[in-house]
């Protein structure tokens, strides 16, 4: 956990010292299969003009600790229709999938490790703020469908 805060820390730094290709975000996270709903927190990089790189962490609001790491590439190969700044960009990636139950000094946890495959749209709202939207397919053991949206900075 000190990672994953330390890591973010550094990606809300670096987006606000002038480095123009990377971009942080906030949101939330649903999961279908289970009725998963959380809050995320995004790093975003971009490459190059064809590719970009994105880190996201998910806490999840159940009776018992979840939370979902993906770690994913985006291509950046579309422009839709003449609203400017709109982006569609496909993305894959792995996806990180954490449960864990504890009762009293007994703790029992499960991990799955497995493949996303999605879209993110990106609107532009403001010069330093884009709305985004992410329908997902995560496929492996625990496969499902969700939906991330939120604002990148």
């Amino acid at each position: 956990m000190k990672k994953v805060i330390f890591t973010i820390l550094t990606m809300i730094f670096l987006s606000t010292t002038g480095f123009s290709q990377f971009k942080v975000g906030a949101g939330v996270n649903t999961l279908f299969d289970g009725g998963y709903f959380g809050l995320s927190a995004k790093g975003h990089y971009t490459i190059n003009e064809q590719f970009a790189g994105q880190a996201s962490f998910t806490y999840f609001f159940e009776d018992f600790s979840a939370w979902n790491l993906d770690l994913d590439v985006h291509y950046n190969g579309f422009q839709i229709g003449d609203l400017e700044g709109f982006r569609l960009t496909p993305f894959a990636g792995l996806n990180v999938f954490r449960t864990s139950v504890s009762i009293g000094a007994i703790t029992s946890g499960d991990t799955d490790i497995n493949l996303n495959i999605g879209m993110n749209g990106t609107v532009p709202i403001t010069d330093s703020l884009d709305l985004y939207i992410e329908p997902k397919f995560i496929f492996g053991d625990g496969s499902t469908f969700g939906i991330a949206a939120g604002v990148y900075f």
